[in-house]
Order: structure tokens, then C-alpha cells, then sequence
């Protein structure tokens, strides 16, 4: 695996990282991108009408909004404080909760669904406990979406190029020191093989998995990516505050018509007749993020 640092005031593990970038965010944006979101054929065939779903890190709250509004009934939890006061001044009717996802405030077998997206990279210590209690609040015929950074055949080749950011490891390890060439701590990036294991330890079955973002993996190319954009802006200037004001999604959540070339990039839609047949090949080589689909492994006697 690899073991990811940033020029960052605070680590990648910390809620005031999280808040720094999201108070930058653009909910609506995030919102809007849902309908095209590559892991919306996911989320529509796990989440059965009338099931419970928890989010575990959710974050600006775009997915909860999204699919309480599309009538799932969803729980947000989240360990930034802040961020969830503001997530309730724009959405009061969404179900919020503070707590950290390696401590889960559930009972045993609760939720139908869990999903938690680009969350439990971060701890630097590892991802098992979190993994544990993803499992614990699942109830037997549950299911876990969980990505995590892919450690694709793109990252394999930079990894050499990228020294000062990027150094492999065999296993979670919390650095003696804190920094590492001057970066702190932001996040791990997992072999499919890594993670399925970790997976395993924790009684979790992967049913299907697949690769996506596939964007975000060509930015780290630097000859693709000269303006040095980022999903994380190292140290970004912040903005005027907005006041926080209740916002009216109906027309956010809709579906709007796209293009072949959206629903390629975007979507990463890899149905389309001979041209999904690349989609699938770019989320192989250089997703950024690579998402798996778990059900509880039941004893049978």
C-alpha cells in the first residue's frame, strides 16, 4: 500500500482538515453531481425502498440529501462538529448525528445499508476498528459500499516519481515522526488484495467491487494537470464567509440529459455499446478511488 502526505496545516485525520476544504465547498454543486455520480447504479441497487442507511463521514451531506429526497431514509455521522451545524441549517430535516465511525453510537444489526466513502483512509493507525463496527451495525443480510483509494497500475508508476509525497508501506503504521519530507499525514492507498483482506478480518464478504474517478487519477499526471488542480486545495485561501441558508433542492436532485461524452467522463458509464469497454479499462488502470460491495459473512451450522 501507499502512504499518502500533504502540505497541510492539519493531518488528513483531524476535523479541522475536513473543515477547512468544506467550508470552501459548494453543496449544491456536490448535490447536483449525484444524478451522475458513477456509483448512482450502486447506491439505486442496494438501497431497497424502506431501508435504513447510515452514512458514515458524510461530509457536506450531499449524498444524504439526495437520497432522503429520492425517499430513503438516511442517517449522517460525522466527526466535524461544525460541519454538521452547517449541514443543519441547510437541510434541518436530515438525520445528523456526531460521533466517529471507529465508535459507532448504534445498536448490534440496525442498518440495511452503510456506506462510507473515502473515509477510513485516513486513520493512520488503521482501518479496522471502523471496518469492525461497520460490520457490528449491519444487520445479517446488510450491505457495505466502502471505497477507498485504489493503488492502480497509474499510482504504481508514479510512486516513483513522487518520493517526497508518496512511500509504500506493508501496514498501517502511525510515523515516530510526525512529518514525513516536510508533509503530514493525509491518507493510504490500498491493493485491491490489501483491502479485501482487511475486509475479510472483519467478517466482510466482497460481492462485486469496481474502480472509478477516473478524472481525479489522470490529475496526478503532472503534464495533464499544469494548473495543479486538486480534490483537496493544499493550503487554499479562504473565502468571505456566506451565511448558511436553508436551500431548496427539488430542483437540484432532478435527472437532466447528458451527452455521450458525459456519460462517459462523468457517469464513467460503462454500459454504452464498445466505448464502455474503455470506461472499464480507464477505471482498471487510473481510478483514483476503487469501491466495494459487502455483505456480512453469516455462520451456518
Amino acid at each position: 500500500m501507499l502512504k499518502m502526505y500533504h502540505k497541510q496545516t492539519h493531518a488528513g485525520n483531524t476535523p479541522d482538515f475536513w473543515e477547512e476544504n468544506w467550508e470552501a465547498g459548494h453543496f449544491e454543486e456536490s448535490l447536483r453531481f449525484c444524478a451522475t455520480d458513477p456509483l448512482r447504479p450502486l447506491f439505486e441497487k442496494y438501497s431497497k425502498e424502506g431501508s435504513l442507511m447510515l452514512e458514515g463521514g458524510c461530509g457536506l451531506g450531499q449524498y444524504l440529501a439526495y437520497y432522503a429526497a429520492k425517499g430513503r431514509r438516511v442517517v449522517g455521522l460525522d466527526f466535524a462538529q461544525q460541519a454538521l451545524k452547517t449541514l443543519r441549517k441547510r437541510q434541518n430535516e436530515l438525520d445528523l448525528c456526531g460521533g466517529d465511525v471507529s465508535n459507532l453510537p448504534f445498536a448490534d444489526e440496525t442498518f440495511d445499508l452503510y456506506y462510507s466513502g473515502g473515509v477510513v483512509e485516513h486513520f493512520e493507525g488503521g482501518a479496522e476498528k471502523s471496518l469492525q463496527e461497520a460490520a457490528r451495525v449491519l444487520k445479517k443480510d446488510g450491505v457495505l459500499l466502502i471505497s477507498v483509494p485504489y493503488f492502480s497500475p497509474l499510482r504504481r508508476i508514479l510512486a516513483a516519481f513522487k518520493k517526497d509525497q508518496w512511500r509504500k508501506t506493508e501496514k498501517p503504521e502511525i510515523d515516530a515522526n510526525e512529518h514525513f519530507a516536510g508533509n503530514k499525514f493525509f491518507q493510504y492507498v490500498y491493493r485491491p488484495h490489501e483491502f479485501e483482506k482487511m475486509l475479510a478480518e472483519a467478517n466482510l464478504r466482497v460481492i462485486e467491487k469496481r474502480g472509478y474517478a477516473v478524472l481525479w487519477g489522470l490529475y496526478e499526471i503532472p503534464f495533464l494537470n499544469r494548473s495543479g488542480k486538486s480534490e483537496f486545495p493544499v493550503n487554499s485561501k479562504k473565502t468571505d464567509k456566506k451565511e448558511i441558508a436553508p436551500v431548496n433542492i427539488d430542483e437540484l436532485v432532478k435527472d437532466q440529459p447528458g451527452s455521450l461524452v458525459k456519460k462517459l467522463v462523468v457517469n464513467e458509464d460503462e454500459t454504452v455499446p464498445l466505448l464502455g469497454l474503455g470506461v472499464k479499462l480507464m477505471r482498471w488502470a487510473s481510478g483514483n478511488m476503487m469501491m466495494y460491495v459487502c455483505q456480512k459473512n453469516i455462520e451456518t451450522k
